[in-house]
């Protein structure tokens, strides 16, 4: 599939029909900061499996959405909810010809973050959040502040200088274009993250009133802890929130972290998003 812009971008997706008679639903999976959708391959196969239509996406910048060398993209963070989110969710309505009612969005870390900025959000009645928090410094433990501090401060504004992106072989996934990056730094060093943003209109987030399912992993402490999760909920006040933190040994697992839910050597993990799904309301 392909996904148009407002703006005239266009984004790579990928549709996996659901493999059972009845459809349960249509999943559409918002991708975390510079994660290729082939990432969730293994666990959009699962859902289909299950009866669910299942769609990934690449924002602008991001595998095969990219348009060139990353440094000269001007795609920034925002856009990836404002512009990307929004199109992608409405190309779910409306390519698929299915009704808002059978669409749950799965957000994971700054998918699921950013996704109160997309207006079409207030249409989706299930959002889960996995992995996904504010990204401000000062709610991480205090053994992350040095690295945070310095990745914020330091190393990110000599990356961009040098290079004119950040480069993915030093560890961020995937070539980041400067203004996604610049947005993500400026954001994670603001108190209230990008809800303190003058340029954001953030009424999305208060708006919304549907269902939030909200997991985080006891051991992803450098990316998504506890804190900030429940940092990220407290701004959806309207909606139904349930938030579990998971523990890997509590399903026999060595560990989980912040990407380690999308692994299939942790897909017993899996069920526990598919039976909260099958229990809410307005599904198909």
């Amino acid at each position: 599939m392909q996904i148009h812009c407002a703006d005239g971008r266009e984004l790579a997706a990928t549709l996996y029909p659901q493999s059972t008679s009845r459809r349960r639903g249509v999943l559409l999976v918002n991708s975390a900061t510079g994660v290729p959708q082939g990432f969730y391959r293994h666990f959009a196969e699962y859902f289909a499996a299950a009866g669910y239509a299942v769609l990934t996406w690449d924002a602008r910048g991001i595998g095969a959405s990219r348009q060139g060398p990353a440094k000269h993209d001007g795609a920034r963070m925002r856009d990836w909810a404002q512009l990307d989110l929004q199109a992608a969710l409405q190309a779910t309505v409306e390519q698929l010809q299915v009704p808002w009612s059978e669409i749950s969005l799965i957000g994971h870390s700054s998918g699921g973050h950013l996704s109160g900025l997309a207006p079409a959000l207030q249409q989706v009645p299930r959002l889960v959040l996995l992995a996904s928090g504010t990204c401000s410094w000062r709610l991480y433990p205090r053994r992350q502040w040095p690295r945070l501090i310095g990745a914020w401060y330091l190393l990110t504004p000599l990356l961009l200088r040098s290079f004119g992106y950040l480069p993915a072989r030093l560890g961020v996934g995937h070539d980041i274009p400067p203004g996604v990056a610049r947005d993500w730094r400026d954001w994670s060093l603001n108190p209230d993250y990008l809800f303190s943003d003058p340029q954001l209109d953030t009424r999305g987030y208060r708006h919304y009133a549907g269902q939030i399912l909200s997991l985080s992993f006891a051991d992803d402490q450098a990316f998504a802890p506890a804190a900030t999760v429940q940092d990220l909920l407290r701004h959806f006040p309207a909606a139904q929130r349930e938030h579990r933190e998971i523990r890997a040994q509590d399903h026999g697992l060595k560990g989980i972290g912040h990407f380690g839910f999308f692994q299939p050597r942790n897909q017993v993990l899996w069920p526990l998003l598919e039976s909260w799904l099958a229990q809410q309301p307005n599904a198909a």
